[in-house]
């Protein structure tokens, strides 16, 4: 008997260390099959690429059409294609403004997950650029000025992903890859930090999030760039005021579009704990009241290397 329960114990220990990191090993097989298959669609992609010519939204009153494809609004559970739903609001006068607002029915709506998304989930989307690619004579450069209001919660960005990931009807129909700047609220932690980040994640998951030394409710200039490396690697880049101040190796995504947002998600990441390989992510909902994610601009353009 004693030596079944020697035979036994790695197996328990084994199946004890599974259960105690379950979420860290599906976040780690959903980075490594993500990154699989875009580097099989990069290999079958065509290195000549032609990219758009300019373009810019300096928000004078519209959104530019040229720019931007589609914007959504989602609250209580649905989808809206108006400048105002539920409790959230965007105006482009003088600048592009996102507003939430406090969210009279939050506590009599679900947080659970559901097409096209939860009923507690309020946000705002923008999506347009659509079909720049960095190749190995140019860049793909994103510019932008933005800044947070006082008290800002939840998330908001400025981000590439991969065309086609989000449809009009607010339902993702890639998985959610994403390379560029993202605010924080001091309520969150990603991976351990909050305020202005430079963010890289691969099928929803984080993969590479560092804080960025400035202040995200003060407004600075922005840039997100792509770099081609090979068929399958290009180098990310986030720079503030003129200066990079962060560098991250990624994928190559293939053809890019731009997508703006800001929402109430609550981000929480739980400290490692015994036994566990990594910490582990958390996702909720704030009712926060009033808040505000600003654009002055945006231009995008390819630049010679």
């Amino acid at each position: 008997m004693k030596t079944v329960y020697i035979l036994l114990l790695p197996i328990v220990l084994l199946l004890v260390l599974i259960g105690l990191n379950y979420r860290q090993i599906v976040s780690a097989w959903l980075i490594r099959s993500e990154t699989n298959r875009l580097e099989k669609s990069a290999k079958e992609a065509p290195e000549d690429y032609s990219n758009a010519a300019p373009m810019r939204d300096e928000f004078q009153g519209k959104l530019s059409p040229d720019f931007w494809k589609f914007s959504i609004i989602n609250g209580g559970g649905e989808v809206s294609h108006e400048s105002a739903w539920h409790a959230a609001a965007m105006t482009s006068e003088d600048g592009l403004a996102i507003n939430h607002f406090p969210d009279s029915e939050f506590e009599s709506e679900s947080s659970h997950a559901r097409q096209p998304a939860a009923q507690q989930y309020n946000n705002v989307t923008l999506i347009g650029a659509s079909g720049f690619r960095p190749t190995p004579s140019s860049d793909v450069v994103l510019k932008f000025s933005a800044n947070a209001s006082e008290n800002f919660y939840g998330t908001a960005g400025v981000i590439f992903q991969p065309v086609g990931t989000l449809q009009p009807d607010g339902i993702f129909a890639k998985p959610f890859d994403m390379f560029g700047f993202s605010v924080a609220g001091k309520e969150s932690s990603i991976q351990g930090v909050n305020g202005a980040l430079c963010y890289l994640a691969l099928n929803w998951v984080p993969v590479k999030v560092n804080a960025l030394p400035v202040d995200a409710r003060s407004l600075h200039q922005y840039e997100i760039r792509l770099r081609w490396v090979n068929n399958t690697q290009w180098l990310g880049v986030v720079s503030v005021d003129g200066v990079a101040q962060c560098e991250i190796p990624m994928p190559a995504f293939g053809p890019v579009e731009v997508h703006v947002w800001s929402d109430n998600a609550l981000v929480l990441s739980t400290p490692q704990r015994w036994g566990e390989i990594a910490p582990s992510m958390d996702l909720k909902f704030q009712n926060g009241g009033d808040k505000e994610f600003a654009l002055g601009f945006i231009q995008i353009l390819a630049v010679s290397r």
